[in-house]
């Protein structure tokens, strides 16, 4: 009987740690935002874990200006491009190299991204087409949204949405064979602000943007578990203070969830799957946290029912016996 009863209590307490442990980042998060006025009006935002999977999105569909960050889908554009054969030369002129006013590709991305010149970024997107054709184009490719939902911000101007941009965010992680010389180049463009003053030692690339009182920033971190963010915050509501004050709480997270352990980086697969991406669906993430502590207390509500429904059984047999 003893030992019976110590058993139940071992797999209540179990059953505890497991659903006090799961929505915990939603919870976290909400907090924060609470506590730094954040709202759909100043702020989105989306959060991906490369090692477990998991993932946390506020006003994810909202618009923003997104300032240099536009730069992201223009270059995978062009990298994708390349890989395909497209700017191959002619059979009939086999040392003809692709260039744009005289540079090749990689001197292209260097002007554009460690220099920073932006009317040269223009120039490279002004060879795809009208401004409209040019985001339809990154859209289908990149971004995965359901076209029927994207306004004129986005078509004519330089907005994009959280989801739109972690979307760029996973191509580019899936595909390292694909885009790693982009992410080298991002690297050689790093500055202190945004998510890289969280004051950690973990190894981080960011883009960061700014523009008409919108910070932009999206980022790839090694912390033990790596993951992927992507955020919009408003000046007002802190701006670049705000990115590392969230960069470091989500850390902080990622290192007491690992527990030492050696996460491995989803970056293996080569083919695309629309299960990868996120399709843009409004307040579906805001939605699905609010309903987690409700499914977490059901099953635990349920498990906890089975395992007294358990020992009632055994008992009700000892007793018999």
């Amino acid at each position: 009987m003893k030992r019976l009863l110590c058993l139940f209590v071992c797999m209540l307490l179990l059953c505890s740690q497991v659903f006090a442990a799961e929505g915990g980042t939603a919870e976290t998060l909400e907090a924060f935002f609470r506590a730094h006025g954040l709202d759909e009006t100043n702020f989105s935002m989306s959060y991906y874990n490369l090692a477990t999977g998991e993932d946390f999105a506020f006003n994810e569909t909202a618009f923003f200006p997104v300032g240099a960050v536009w730069t992201l889908p223009l270059h995978m554009h062009y990298l994708e491009q390349e890989a395909l054969g497209a700017f191959d030369p002619p059979p009939e002129r086999p040392d003809e190299v692709f260039k744009i006013d005289g540079l090749t590709l990689n001197e292209c991305r260097y002007r554009s991204i460690v220099r920073g010149d932006d009317e040269f970024s223009q120039k490279m997107r002004s060879l795809l087409g009208t401004p409209e054709q040019y985001q339809r184009l990154i859209n289908e490719e990149f971004g995965h949204l359901d076209e029927q939902t994207l306004p004129d911000a986005f078509l004519t101007e330089l907005h994009y949405s959280a989801v739109f941009l972690m979307n760029c965010l996973k191509e580019v992680t899936l595909h390292p064979e694909t885009f790693g010389d982009l992410m080298q180049n991002y690297s050689l463009a790093q500055t202190d602000g945004g998510f890289a003053a969280y004051g950690k030692p973990y190894d981080l690339v960011q883009l960061l943007g700014e523009e008409d009182g919108m910070v932009c920033a999206v980022g790839r971190m090694s912390a033990p578990q790596p993951y992927l963010l992507v955020c919009f915050v408003s000046e007002e509501a802190g701006g670049g203070a705000v990115l590392a004050q969230l960069n470091a709480l989500l850390c902080e997270r990622v290192e007491a969830d690992a527990q030492g352990q050696v996460p491995t980086v989803s970056t293996a697969s080569t083919g695309r799957s629309d299960s990868d991406f996120i399709v843009s669906a409004p307040n579906t993430s805001r939605k699905q946290a609010a309903l987690r502590p409700i499914l977490y207390a059901l099953g635990g509500a349920a498990g906890l029912g089975a395992l007294t429904a358990v020992a009632v059984h055994f008992l009700r047999r000892r007793r018999d016996d």
